[in-house]
């Protein structure tokens, strides 16, 4: 059952929609980039068999506000509004793609007694490669449905069922000046850069954390990790796309239950 909770406003006004059901331990679910909480699809109600599960919109996305300011890492702050709003002590902070980023700068700044990463690394370098290549086209407001449609099509993978790819595509909102106030960040600057961004961001974060990875490569990217985050567990579940949490929920929630204990 659906629980009101009291608004969400972060410290820079935005208005975020947040909902939470079930009892006892806090989790909260932070979606990717133009996704919404309803994105999570059964895992909600799987999780909230045992816990109270909050789920969450971040702004420019679901039925939250829009903002000006569309940082990765500045959406913490859309956590921390929740986490205050929904009167949630030291949650589990479970986060899917963009949602793995800014679940980890979350646990940089307030209280969570562990964080799980869905398919997100924080290797930002290899990305702006592939983000770049496309620039030209995600700046420009006529190719910009088309090549994004084209770069989520690539990370479905083949494992995904239609309903599902539909499911996810029926609560997408694919809004240029959100995609690219994500992104810009991570085109504009140099690898370095990005090194020194993330080593920041990762520098106090001491819960527990797992990094669970749908692609190959998890063993390189493990050791990579564990330089910014000794404690992180790396596990690669490969062959299931972008949304493997949901392509095996039994097996996420499962793994979720066990890593919290």
């Amino acid at each position: 059952m659906t629980q009101a909770t009291s608004p969400a406003i972060t410290t820079d006004g935005v208005t975020i929609h947040h909902e939470s059901r079930g009892a006892g331990a806090d989790v909260i679910l932070i979606h990717g980039l133009t996704d919404s909480s309803a994105t999570w699809g059964p895992i909600v109600d799987m999780l909230a068999a045992s816990y109270r599960v909050t789920t969450l919109d971040l702004r420019g996305h679901g039925r939250s506000g829009d903002s000006g300011d569309y940082h990765a890492v500045g959406m913490a702050r859309d956590v921390a509004a929740v986490v205050g709003a929904a009167g949630i002590a030291a949650p589990l902070v479970i986060g899917h793609s963009l949602g793995g980023i800014v679940a980890t700068a979350y646990a940089a700044v307030g209280p969570a007694r562990a964080v799980i990463n869905v398919d997100q690394t924080l290797e930002l370098g290899a990305f702006q490669d592939g983000l770049r290549a496309v620039e030209a086209l995600l700046r420009d407001p006529v190719s910009f449905p088309e090549i994004l449609a084209a770069i989520f099509g690539s990370m479905d993978g083949d494992v995904l069922s239609e309903d599902a790819k539909a499911q996810i595509a029926s609560h997408r909102r694919p809004t240029q000046a959100v995609v690219l106030g994500v992104w810009d960040e991570v085109m504009k600057s140099s690898i370095p850069e990005l090194e020194v961004a993330m080593r920041l961001v990762t520098s106090t974060v001491a819960a527990p954390y797992l990094s669970l990875q749908f692609v190959e490569g998890a063993d390189v990217y493990g050791e990579w990790l564990r330089v910014l985050l000794p404690q992180a567990v790396v596990e690669q579940w490969p062959g299931l796309g972008h949304y493997g949490h949901l392509v095996q929920a039994d097996r996420f929630v499962e793994r979720v239950i066990n890593f919290d204990k």
